[in-house]
Formats: structure tokens, C-alpha cells, sequence
């Protein structure tokens, strides 16, 4: 364990990124027992219609030790076999 461990970690601005920066930051420094906070802004809106990811995410998921099953019916997602 080092000296000096995290112990705060802010990530500014949510969104995709923002939230899968703290899923990992959680499952990842869970140890720590560092306190993980996520600042949004209030001015802009969740798109949530259509958004779509492309298959590396079920690495991400599994990185997190996550069921894929579970994630699909949480989310109510749909599988699409292309974007353009």
C-alpha cells in the first residue's frame, strides 16, 4: 500500500465517458477505499435516444466483472448489427 493513497477522485463531466470512468475507477481501485465523485453538468440534457456502442464494450464490461445479460435488461437494450 503506498504512503500517500488516493483518496479522492473528481471526474468532471458525465455522459458515457464520464460514467464508465467511474465504474472502472470503482471496480478498480475498490482497495483504496478512495471516495469517487462525478460532477454533470445540470445545463445539458441526456440524449438517450438511439445511442449505440460498438462491440468493444462487452470487453469493458467483462473488465468490470459485469453480466452482459444483466447490463442488456437493465438498460432495456437492443442489439443493432451496424451504424453508419
Amino acid at each position: 500500500m503506498p504512503q500517500n493513497p488516493i483518496r479522492d477522485i473528481v471526474i468532471v463531466g458525465g455522459g458515457t465517458a464520464g460514467w464508465m470512468a467511474a465504474a472502472s475507477f470503482a471496480k478498480h481501485l475498490e482497495k483504496l477505499n478512495c471516495n469517487i465523485r462525478l460532477i454533470e453538468s445540470e445545463q445539458i440534457g441526456t440524449i438517450g435516444i438511439d445511442e449505440a456502442t460498438i462491440p468493444p464494450i462487452i470487453d469493458f464490461i467483462h473488465l468490470l466483472d459485469v453480466d452482459e445479460n444483466e447490463v442488456v435488461r437493465a438498460v432495456k437494450g437492443t442489439f443493432k448489427l451496424g451504424i453508419a
